[in-house]
């Protein structure tokens, strides 16, 4: 296994250039609910003129949110892929966001000072990550006293699709088996409170964010939800999960059919010297 792939956890960089599908499907997800997601991480503590990093930022789609949302706050996007990162400057540049910040850096051992952001977001970064309690010492250092972190992940047994397609548990279990393999975590968003608390946080609060079919449409929560889990199976998998998967996309036509995600987010703070 390469250092990027040891590093990068059970994400897959190797999905980024065919036919720019990935990059697709993270554009989607950064979209689909964006004007939530920048409502939540101002009930989280997020403050206007904050000093934020966008951890695993990848192609900067919620990093030129953030930026665009509060011109006056100082922000730096960080990831592991430089693919990604080239065109988070591109297009940071392309919509006159030269403010913004991008480098090349890993979670366990950021190139970055200790003590000087105020807002840490790290957004589906910990269900992929191998040592998730060694990222959040090195989020903590990162943090100024009185800084906070905010842990955007899932959880799969908040997954949920009616009517259910068959064998989807037997689906959601496989790739969460095989994740897992690769060293990440399907269900990390349960664990989020105590790897938080563990490493030192304060005032640590978990909520769970209901997002249905009916609030981002059910072709967008599919492909969302599902489209990195179809790229983890072998072909033998997905041989054996072709029923499973066409009677998913059917519900793409039902106009009664709902589905369903919790997303976990987890917020704690550094606790200010005395």
């Amino acid at each position: 296994m390469s250092d990027l792939s040891e590093k990068a956890g059970s994400y897959n960089f190797n999905d980024i250039g065919k036919g720019g599908e990935e990059l697709k499907r993270l554009q989607l997800q950064a979209s689909a609910s964006i004007d939530l997601e920048i409502s939540m991480l101002t009930n989280k503590g997020l403050k206007k003129g904050d000093k934020i990093l966008d951890l695993a930022c990848g192609p900067g789609f919620i990093t030129r949110q953030l930026a665009k949302n509060d011109p006056t706050a100082d922000i730096t996007g960080m990831d592991l892929n430089l693919e990604l990162l080239e065109f988070a400057r591109s297009e940071a540049k392309r919509n006159s966001l030269n403010s913004i910040n991008f480098i090349h850096g890993d979670v366990y051992e950021p190139p970055l000072k200790d003590n000087q952001f105020d807002f840490i977001y790290a957004r589906l970064l910990f269900q992929h990550l191998k040592e998730p309690k060694k990222a959040l010492d090195a989020i903590y250092r990162l943090l100024k006293p009185g800084g906070r972190i905010c842990i955007f992940d899932v959880d799969d047994d908040w997954l949920s699709l009616y009517p259910e397609p068959s064998g989807f548990k037997t689906f959601t279990e496989t790739v969460g088996e095989i994740q897992s393999r690769k060293g990440g975590n399907r269900k990390i968003g349960r664990q989020l409170g105590f790897l938080v608390e563990s490493s030192g946080f304060k005032n640590v609060a978990v909520d769970v964010q209901t997002i249905s079919s009916r609030d981002i449409g059910m072709k967008a929560f599919l492909d969302i939800t599902l489209g990195f889990k179809s790229r983890m199976l072998s072909e033998k998998d997905l041989v054996k999960s072709k029923k499973t998967l066409s009677e998913t996309e059917s519900l793409i036509a039902n106009p009664k059919a709902w589905a369903f995600v919790g997303v976990f987010i987890a917020i704690g703070i550094r606790e200010k010297k005395v």
